[in-house]
């Protein structure tokens, strides 16, 4: 009897174990982790450290950071499956989506915002620039072609509201590679007008390397649909189901203060239709 039941619990261990391989069977043996660059390649991988630890332990899987020198790099390598998962903003995202088969999953939950965030048109403070009218003439920045808030946005305004083009109402226009690299630009007098958002204006804040009296803002827009972390949608669904399951329940309270979030929620394709019309009409404009 005792040799039966043995038998019994040994094969029932080897079924769960068998059905919980055919469970994990796809699954990506290190998950390479995609993130735009909205600040520097170290200060990226250290705010998102919490969160890689997190997923390690809850998946049994490495996580390893990749960190693209423009917005364009990380949307490339998911294209060639270099990497499984990204965070990405609304514009790269749905770039993300078209060329390489992303799939949204969760959306950031932030602490300022909650699911939205706002584009703005910053100078320094105490200059001659404290208006968008006052910027004319002046050199101006945006972010990268990719961004969001940092260029389809405020582009937009300039196009569809404004009824200008960026590169006849400034001297001159540039990319300055970075959210961060335009915030500390402004404040340094390199850059006299840029373009950012609220929330990294607050990181800036957060981390020491402005005060928020430094700077004048210019114009915000409206809210903006939060960025998501998307996965590739060929990867097993399981793997998708419990990558999403993991970042739903992410809630160490240091990882979530470094990203200056309350948490994650659900995030489907379709809440990035506006910015896909947004950003048919601004090319339209463009032309």
């Amino acid at each position: 009897m005792r040799t039966l039941l043995l038998t019994t619990l040994a094969l029932t261990a080897a079924s769960l174990a068998s059905a919980q391989a055919q469970d994990r069977a796809g699954w990506p043996t290190v998950i390479n982790f995609g993130l735009i660059p909205t600040e520097g390649s170290a200060a990226s991988e250290e705010r998102f450290r919490p969160l890689f630890d997190y997923l390690e332990k809850s998946l049994g899987v490495p996580v390893k950071a990749y960190v693209g020198a423009d917005y364009a790099a990380v949307i490339v390598a998911m294209q060639n499956k270099k990497l499984d998962i990204g965070y990405f903003g609304p514009k790269s995202y749905i770039e993300a989506a078209d060329r390489a088969g992303a799939v949204a999953l969760v959306k950031d939950n932030a602490v300022k915002g909650g699911t939205g965030y706002t584009s703005v048109l910053i100078s320094k403070a105490g200059g001659k620039i404290r208006s968008v009218a006052d910027a004319k003439g002046a050199d101006f920045a945006f972010v990268d072609p990719n961004s969001t808030s940092g260029y389809l946005v405020p582009l937009s305004h300039f196009l569809l509201e404004m009824k200008v083009k960026p590169e006849d109402y400034f001297k001159r226009v540039t990319f300055a590679g970075s959210h961060e690299n335009v915030v500390l630009g402004v404040l340094n007098g390199t850059i006299p007008v840029g373009a950012t958002n609220n929330l990294d204006l607050d990181r800036a804040v957060e981390k020491g390397a402005a005060k928020r009296s430094d700077f004048n803002v210019l114009w915000t827009s409206k809210s903006i649909p939060s960025g998501p972390i998307a996965a590739r949608k060929d990867l097993p669904v399981s793997f998708q189901t419990a990558l999403k399951t993991a970042l739903l329940k992410f809630n160490d309270a240091k990882g979530l203060e470094q990203l200056q979030l309350k948490g994650y929620v659900a995030a489907s394709d379709s809440d990035y239709n506006p910015v896909r019309d947004l950003n048919k009409v601004t090319q339209a404009a463009q032309k």
